[in-house]
């Protein structure tokens, strides 16, 4: 009887150091994967209280709609301002700034119906279940989802109440060969500049669906919202000019992402270069998405959900292939949307770096010059079973 296992007896699994012990030396990547995960918990719940509606930068999603409704322009900016300014005279006046083309309102109207704080959970219960849609066929096979998708992105997305989570689903869904998801991401053109290239890899089909939903997407919100005139003036006569605007500097330090916030306009044409040259390497949906944070001039903290996942499969599936060195740059890529909020002068020689490890590993194409032609030719891979 002295002989007999008690947790057996007593129906309770003893704990054994031994075999934990031997679990992590067997699963290094996962272990340190969940241990970055918890990581970025920290860092962006530690301030986690979620401000009032007229704070978040849901409110112009929310409020334009309505403000057009009601007859005033939203991309008249001293007209919008004022406008919010009655309903809300608490918020920033900088809050009321509608960025967004006007077929984005085909996503906004419908949510503001509802009152403010509800139609703020619903906006984010729908991004996020979207977003967790588009990346469950592409994780590997034994990686945790929630590791991937409630990245530290994901988080500081959700809490601002911004638009990115919705952005990269019809990111992945449009590298995966969706015109239609590659059409809708046209309302939020500096995260899908590379849906483009993958969307042409899969055929002229999805590239044609693309070009007619788009077409469509304008006309119709050209004949019922108006206003396309507008939102050029305005995004090439204010909203370009925040990018590089030394007043907004002390905001775009602690949560932009790409050289042109933290190099200015010269830094962006070198990251630009050297992106493109290492992206040609290997053009896969993974490197596009981090690449996108090289190229572009305009993405934040909360803009990197997929490129996270990017970084979360490369450490999980390709750990014991990767040096250190490589190992250390995915680590802290993964976290590049806490790492910013100590200066966003060092996330663009991460993601490049990061981005120069992922052309190692991942499935992907490479384009290159044969017999004096532009030829794409497969790299890395797999070998068949």
């Amino acid at each position: 009887m002295d002989q007999l296992d008690r947790s057996t007896l007593t129906g309770r699994a003893r704990f054994k150091p031994r075999a934990a012990i031997l679990w992590v030396r067997t699963h290094e990547g996962l272990t340190l994967l969940f241990f970055l995960w918890l990581l970025g918990l920290f860092f962006t719940l530690k301030n986690a209280g979620i401000p009032p509606i007229w704070d978040l930068d849901y409110l112009n999603y929310w409020f334009g709609p309505r403000a057009l409704r009601a007859g005033v322009n939203p991309y008249d900016l001293e007209a919008y301002t004022n406008y919010g300014l009655a309903h809300f005279p608490k918020s920033p006046q900088v809050r009321f700034n509608f960025t967004y083309p006007p077929h984005s309102l085909f996503l906004f109207t419908p949510l503001s119906f509802l009152p403010a704080c509800t139609s703020y959970v619903a906006w984010n219960v729908v991004s996020l279940g979207t977003f967790w849609i588009a990346a469950k066929p592409v994780l590997p096979k034994g990686l945790p989802s929630f590791l991937a998708v409630l990245s530290p992105a994901t988080l500081l997305c959700l809490r601002y109440g911004q638009t990115s989570l919705l952005a990269d689903a019809l990111f992945l869904m449009a590298a995966g060969g969706s015109g239609v998801a590659a059409a809708l991401l046209t309302f939020k053109p500096q995260l899908g500049v590379l849906a483009a290239p993958l969307l042409l890899l899969k055929g002229r089909k999805p590239v044609l669906v693309a070009v007619v939903a788009t077409v469509i997407l304008v006309v119709s919100s050209q004949l019922l919202f108006g206003h396309w005139k507008d939102f050029l003036d305005h995004a090439a006569s204010y909203q370009a000019r925040l990018i590089f605007d030394e007043e907004h500097k002390n905001t775009w330090y602690i949560i932009g992402t790409t050289p042109a916030m933290g190099y200015g306009p010269k830094g962006m044409l070198i990251y630009l270069a050297v992106a493109l040259l290492v992206l040609i390497r290997n053009l896969n949906i993974w490197t596009a998405a981090s690449a996108t944070f090289l190229i572009s001039p305009y993405g934040f903290h909360y803009d990197m959900s997929a490129a996270c996942v990017g970084f979360a499969i490369l450490i999980y599936s390709y750990w014991y292939r990767m040096p250190l060195w490589q190992r250390l740059v995915a680590s802290l890529a993964f976290l590049a949307p806490i790492i910013v909020q100590f200066g966003t002068w060092w996330v663009p020689p991460i993601m490049l770096l990061g981005l120069f490890a992922q052309t190692q590993y991942f499935p992907g194409v490479q384009v290159t010059w044969r017999d004096r032609w532009v030829a794409i030719v497969p790299v890395n891979q797999p070998e068949p079973s």
